[in-house]
């Protein structure tokens, strides 16, 4: 875990004190809705981890870190906390959430830090979507780099719960982008299969 986390972690722990509610979806195609408290220490954290960004390279950043940190947030009062990378580890899991879930819950995170001003660089976008084989169809979060007109996925739905999102160039994504350590076992079993033929 991000050393940055750990402060928040420890706010977790306060009595809450509340300051918004946000509204994030599960179990599939968002079929169920639920909203959590970003209590005034949540946002302090938030805005203060957002401050420190002094490019858009570490703006992204830290916007991936509070991506995190609001799921973090909205797992104490939902079963999102269940949830497993991809669609195929997911099993009858109550909190399970497919890209249609994460790709909403993530454009919700994106417009509440933009809303409170603490983006210098970027703005929230409209969720994209990508078929790059016809049927193999994914959604995504989008951050907007102001200055340099530039789109960047802002993916949580690779990985388990609690792992930071992916956050890689838009076109890069659309062309079928998965991290490395989701796609590597997919490269490794390509090449043994290659290997064997002969």
């Amino acid at each position: 875990m991000p050393r940055a986390l750990l402060p928040l972690l420890l706010l977790l722990a306060l009595p809450p004190a509340f300051a918004d509610a946000l509204n994030i979806c599960y179990h599939y195609r968002c079929s169920r809705q639920t909203s959590f408290e970003v209590t005034d220490e949540a946002q302090a954290w938030l805005a203060t981890r957002l401050a420190r960004a002094d490019s858009p390279q570490s703006e992204r950043a830290a916007v991936a870190d509070a991506v995190q940190t609001l799921y973090f947030l909205a797992a104490q009062d939902s079963p999102i906390w269940q949830d497993r990378g991809g669609n195929s580890h997911d099993g009858p899991a109550e909190g399970r959430m497919d890209c249609v879930d994460h790709s909403s819950n993530v454009t919700t995170f994106l417009r509440y830090l933009d809303r409170q001003g603490w983006l210098k660089y970027h703005h929230a976008a409209p969720s994209e979507w990508r078929a790059p084989h016809i049927l193999d169809l994914h959604y995504t979060g989008v951050l907007h780099d102001v200055a340099a007109k530039q789109d960047w996925a802002v993916d949580t739905w690779f990985k388990d719960f609690g792992e930071p999102p992916v956050v890689v160039p838009l076109s890069v994504w659309m062309t079928g982008y998965e991290p490395p350590a989701v796609s590597e076992p997919v490269k490794q079993a390509s090449n043994s299969k290659e290997g064997s033929t002969p």
